[in-house]
Parts: C-alpha cells; sequence; structure tokens
C-alpha cells in the first residue's frame, strides 16, 4: 500500500481546507432552497454528503505514527498527499462554480428574497397589516419610523394608526397626517385593501422634513412680501400725493403767469378790451373755480353756469349717472372739455350725450391738426377717471371726441 508520512500542520491544514469546502456548499444549499431550485439543490446535496464523508474518512483514516526519534507523525493508509490535495483543489473549483452561478442567476430572476430585499431598501417606509394588527409586510424604514414615534419596534399596526392619529389630531375618517418628531417631519397615508374578501390596510411613511422645511422658508418669505407689498401701497398714496400736490402747484403758477399776462394786456388796452381778452378772462376765472365746491347745485345747472362765464352753449342731453362721484367725473370731464373748446378750437357750442353706462362730448369748434396730446387737465381727468375704476377715450380724428365709459357694478 502506497503510504506517506507527513507533518501534522500539513494535515490540519488539509482538514481545515476541507471544512471550509462542506460550510460553502451549506451556503449554497440555503440560497437555492430560497429560489426554490430543487433539482440544482438535489445535485449539490449529493455532492456535500460525499465531502462530509470524505471528511469524515480523512479524519478517521489518519493516526499517529511513533519514529526512532520518539516524535510521533500523522499516517494516511488510503492515498498520497498530492492525491488529497488534487481533490480539495477540485471540490474548491466546484463550490466556486456553483457559488458564481448561483449569484448569476439571482441577479437575473426575481424571487421571494430579491422582492424582500428591494423592499427593504426604500427610502419609504411601508407596512401591511389586517383588522386585528397583525403585521404582514413591514420593511425598515417603517421599522425606523415606529421606533422614532413609539420607542418600540412595530408588531401591531392598529396600534401604529391609533398613535399616528393620536400625535397628529386625525378624525376618524382622515387617512392622511403630518408628524414631527426628533426633528424630522413624516407625513403617513393609510390605505384599505381587500384580499380573498378580507381587509388588509397599508400604511406609507415619507420623510419630507426638506420640503417642510422649504414651507416654512417660503411662508416665512411670503410673510415678508406681505410687509413689503404694505409698504409699497403705503409708499404709492404718498407718492400720489405729492404728484398731485405738485401738479397743483404747478397750475398755480401757470395760472398766475396767466393771470399777470391778462393784467398787462388789460392795462395796454384799457380803453378797448377785445373780445378774445375777455375769453381769456373767463378762461382763468374759471380755472381759479376748480378748486372750489361747484356741485352743490344741480349738474346741468352747474354746467350751464360755467358755460356761460365762457361764453358756449352746452346741449346736454340724456340723464346724469346715479352716483355721486361718477357725476363730479361726468362734470370735471365737461368743463375741462368745455375750456379746451374755447382755448383751442374756438368752439361756440359743445355736445354732451350721457347714460348711466357713460357719456360722449364734441364741439363745433375747430377740426384738430395733430393728434391730442395729454396737458395738465387731461391727465389729471384721466387720473380721476382711473380711481373711479372709469375709463376714458380720446380721438382727434376725424373730429375731437372725448368718450367716458363709467365702471360696471
Amino acid at each position: 500500500m502506497n503510504t506517506i508520512f507527513y507533518h501534522p500542520a500539513a494535515r490540519g491544514l488539509l482538514s481545515l481546507w476541507l471544512l471550509f469546502i462542506c460550510l460553502a456548499l451549506v451556503w449554497a444549499l440555503m440560497r437555492l432552497w430560497q429560489q426554490k431550485r430543487f433539482i440544482l439543490l438535489a445535485a449539490v446535496a449529493a455532492l456535500f454528503c460525499g465531502c462530509d464523508i470524505y471528511w469524515q474518512y480523512l479524519n478517521a483514516s489518519s493516526f499517529y505514527v511513533p519514529q526512532l526519534d520518539n516524535t510521533q507523525t500523522y499516517l494516511i493508509d488510503f492515498a498520497p498527499l498530492w492525491l488529497i490535495v488534487l481533490i480539495n483543489a477540485l471540490l474548491s473549483v466546484a463550490v466556486i462554480l456553483i457559488t458564481v452561478h448561483i449569484a448569476k442567476w439571482q441577479k437575473r430572476h426575481i424571487s421571494a428574497i430579491s422582492l424582500k430585499e428591494s423592499f427593504d431598501t426604500l427610502p419609504t417606509g411601508v407596512c401591511f397589516y389586517d383588522e386585528s394588527g397583525k403585521v404582514y409586510l413591514v420593511n425598515n424604514a417603517m421599522d425606523a419610523v415606529t421606533q422614532s414615534l413609539a420607542g418600540r419596534h412595530l408588531f401591531n399596526g392598529e396600534r401604529l394608526w391609533h398613535i399616528i392619529k393620536e400625535k397628529s389630531g386625525l378624525s376618524e375618517n382622515e387617512n392622511t397626517a403630518i408628524i414631527e418628531t426628533r426633528g424630522k417631519t413624516y407625513s403617513f397615508m393609510r390605505y384599505e385593501h381587500t384580499i380573498h374578501s378580507q381587509p388588509l390596510y397599508e400604511i406609507i411613511a415619507a420623510d419630507i422634513t426638506r420640503q417642510a422645511e422649504h414651507n416654512r422658508r417660503l411662508e416665512a418669505q411670503k410673510a415678508e412680501l406681505e410687509r413689503l407689498n404694505e409698504r409699497l401701497e403705503e409708499y404709492n398714496r404718498n407718492l400720489a400725493a405729492i404728484v398731485r400736490e405738485r401738479e397743483i402747484l404747478q397750475s398755480k403758477a401757470k395760472i398766475h403767469d396767466d393771470m399777470n399776462v391778462l393784467l398787462i394786456a388789460t392795462v395796454n388796452s384799457a380803453q378797448n378790451i377785445d373780445e378774445a381778452t375777455m375769453k381769456l378772462w373767463k378762461s382763468n376765472i374759471l380755472a381759479l373755480q376748480k378748486g372750489t365746491e361747484p356741485y352743490r347745485k344741480n349738474p346741468l345747472e352747474t354746467l350751464q353756469d360755467l358755460a356761460g362765464l365762457l361764453g358756449i352753449t352746452l346741449c346736454f342731453t340724456g340723464t346724469y349717472p346715479a352716483d355721486n362721484e361718477t357725476v363730479c367725473l361726468l362734470i370735471a370731464a365737461v368743463s375741462e372739455c368745455m375750456t379746451n373748446a374755447v382755448r383751442h378750437a374756438g368752439a361756440t357750442t359743445v355736445f354732451v350725450k350721457s347714460d348711466q353706462s357713460g357719456a360722449v362730448i364734441t364741439n363745433d369748434g375747430q377740426l384738430p391738426c395733430a393728434p391730442i396730446k395729454m396737458g395738465g387737465g387731461l391727465t389729471n381727468l384721466c387720473r380721476h377717471a382711473a380711481e373711479l375704476h372709469a375709463e376714458i377715450i380720446i380721438e382727434s380724428q376725424p373730429a375731437f371726441q372725448l368718450t367716458i365709459h363709467y365702471k360696471k357694478e
């Protein structure tokens, strides 16, 4: 019989090598069982049994042999050393091939264990439970959220939903809640499913800490913008008052200059005042009267008085608006048109057609030779109309026409 003597350390390494091969086969058996690949499972199980018998026989067939120098070594009485190493190497290659095959198959196929692993890696917490609270499926994220809320692992789904309702103040029929705990904000939603005629509940917990922080930031910015908007509105009101006062001052300065011109013209022609100078006097007197209260009389009487001062005829047809502010706007528009008609067009008659929706003002003066430029009086009239939400349209072709559209109730 061909026998070989070798050192005890070498024998121990060979035995340990074979033990690792057996453990790798045990792992392969477990994975194949999870993958439900029973044919390959039977083959690997047979290989494992052979390796186990071989390992047992290897240890049982070696024994101590005394030497002449009073030392002892192991003796294997059935195979030389090179054959044992070769067998272990072949078994190692087989185990490596089986492991690689299992790993590749798992990547290409979906199994129950792959579903569970994917379910556990979800960043969103999910759990399923029945009416009694028994949990059927839960991932790691939901278990972590439960520990944050209740201080323990998730064992009862109904108890978890009860805690969520207490912390968020939900009513009985609501299924959505938002809770802040330990510096994080979670959104909880519960859905009801029916499987095999039995209700099954699903709870989803999403970490919305970042979105909640953005919302708080936006709310703060919104409040700041509202305060800024209030300040801007106050500034606009003050600015409008300043502009109005400045325009009044400019009007007074212009009237002052016109009065100086009139005084000089009147002194120069004291004995024979012409008609143009008289109309200019009447126009400036009317401008001075605009700052007083001319609307205490009947509107038509007020306009007739102004027309008499200007020396023109007013033809008014239709009705006045019911609103007092709109009546004031109409009187201001007719007064401005009469003044401009005398100054710039040499008109003798102003025509006004009025109803509850608006008014149209024309005159029989000279036709405008160019588009009408907005001056101080027309600009102020348009601003006054804008304050009342009315609209003023000025046309110069084929003839001058000013149209007012009152605001709609």
